[in-house]
């Protein structure tokens, strides 16, 4: 039997696809954002009444979906390794779940759990009958060599990227077509504070070093003033618009690397169409699954890595909230830690952890004498770098318990240092 053959007596409506996840505490794992198959989603959440105890895990939800609308009467539980804007209601109430883990350690801790059926969108086959997953590998290419049974949305909108993220036809149990265009984010927005943060972050970066930088206003900032840069290397959980501009400018050339030296390195995409079409078949990228991207000795086997997330809140001592209001869940752990860790390692490199130094329109500090009562740690103190609000730069790491608290005030917005050291005395720190 040829490819083609293969591919057709496999061909089957979504419908009939989910009927491969096991009745009875079956599970569906499925990846990041724009990888998301759409009409498996919906035709498993169909199936709310005989999937009893049923487990569903994916990332980061861009699409709407009736996954997402599922109440606490139905059979499957909801799970999601990075809250997202649809999934967030649900959680709220009780009805959804998370899984508080290092992206790293998605592929080992989340897929063992979810090892029923794995499901993930994939470029068209070609002659040699492989699917490229595109613009999502990170856990879900660990997940469909170990789970019992493979699904695949084949959409011609997928980019066919190159990396570690080929699966193969004989592999495949069900294929469903679906040519739907993937989401697209808006152009990025950024005011003055996005600006200042950017260039302060950017004038600390040397030509020849590798950037990880993730979407959102002050990284679009960051790559605006890295366009002066030269030789720059990518090696970043996420591939954005700003990352992909760089590159498309010459600024990236991946020249200095030690690691996948000369291509660009990520485990999953979102971006604007213009970016996934010059993702398509295109060797100057590739794309690994994120045990390999985010393993921190792996990260720092590049020179001069420099690492920019972001954060809600962080307390004098350095200790770092980027995904709850107090015990109020509202992102997830992600690959922060990883990053932080992995820079620092790095011969030269920096990890730098931004926001705004004001929320509620200047009313509340995000720089606090203690955390809000709840509220995850996503960065522990002994880990952090650097601390970037609009008001400067705060190194963190190695320094006493006095010098972090001085070094925060520092940067909060003036209206609160009085205030801060107030509180840093009366809890001993200066």
């Amino acid at each position: 039997m040829n490819y083609q053959e293969m591919y057709a007596q496999k061909k089957c409506s979504a419908e009939e696809a989910v009927k491969l996840i096991t009745s009875n505490g079956g599970s569906l794992i499925a990846p990041i954002a724009a990888g998301h198959p759409r009409k498996i989603f919906d035709a498993m959440a169909a199936r709310k009444d005989e999937l009893t105890g049923a487990g569903f895990f994916s990332t980061l939800d861009v699409y709407p979906s009736d996954i997402w609308k599922l109440e606490e009467s139905d059979h499957i539980l909801v799970d999601s390794g990075f809250v997202g804007g649809q999934m967030r209601p649900g959680l709220h109430k009780g009805i959804f779940t998370y899984s508080p883990v290092k992206f790293t350690d998605a592929p080992r801790e989340v897929a063992r759990r979810y090892n029923d059926t794995a499901a993930c969108v994939v470029s068209p086959m070609d002659k040699h009958g492989y699917f490229s997953m595109g613009c999502s590998v990170d856990y879900t290419y660990t997940a469909a060599k170990n789970c019992r049974s493979i699904i695949v949305e084949v959409n011609k909108y997928m980019p066919r990227t190159h990396g570690k993220c080929w699966l193969h036809i004989s592999e495949i149990d069900a294929l469903v077509e679906n040519d739907v265009p993937l989401p697209a984010l808006p152009p990025a927005t950024f005011d003055e504070k996005d600006k200042t943060i950017g260039k302060l972050i950017a004038d600390q970066v040397p030509d020849g070093a590798c950037i990880q930088i993730g979407v959102g206003a002050v990284p679009n900032a960051v790559a605006l003033y890295l366009e002066t840069k030269n030789d720059l290397g990518v090696h970043s959980e996420m591939f954005t618009d700003s990352i992909y501009r760089l590159q498309k400018k010459g600024n990236v050339t991946n020249k200095k690397k030690n690691y996948r030296s000369d291509v660009s390195v990520s485990t999953f995409a979102v971006g604007s169409q213009e970016m996934y079409e010059w993702m398509d078949d295109n060797p100057a990228l590739v794309m690994l699954p994120v045990n390999e991207v985010n393993d921190p000795y792996i990260i720092s086997q590049n020179d001069n890595v420099l690492s920019v997330n972001a954060a809600l809140s962080v307390d004098l001592t350095g200790q770092v909230c980027a995904e709850s209001f107090g015990p109020l869940q509202w992102s997830n752990v992600g690959g922060q830690l990883d990053f932080v860790q992995g820079a620092y390692r790095s011969r030269g490199g920096k990890s730098f952890i931004t926001l705004y130094s004001t929320a509620k329109n200047g009313t509340v500090s995000r720089i606090t004498p203690q955390l809000a009562p709840g509220s995850h740690i996503t960065t522990p103190r002994t880990e952090t770098h650097y601390i970037v609000t609009e008001y400067g730069i705060a190194l963190i790491r190695g320094l006493s318990a006095r010098l972090r608290a001085l070094n925060l005030i520092a940067i909060a917005h003036p209206d609160f240092r009085d205030q801060l050291r107030f509180e840093a005395k009366k809890l001993g720190l200066i």
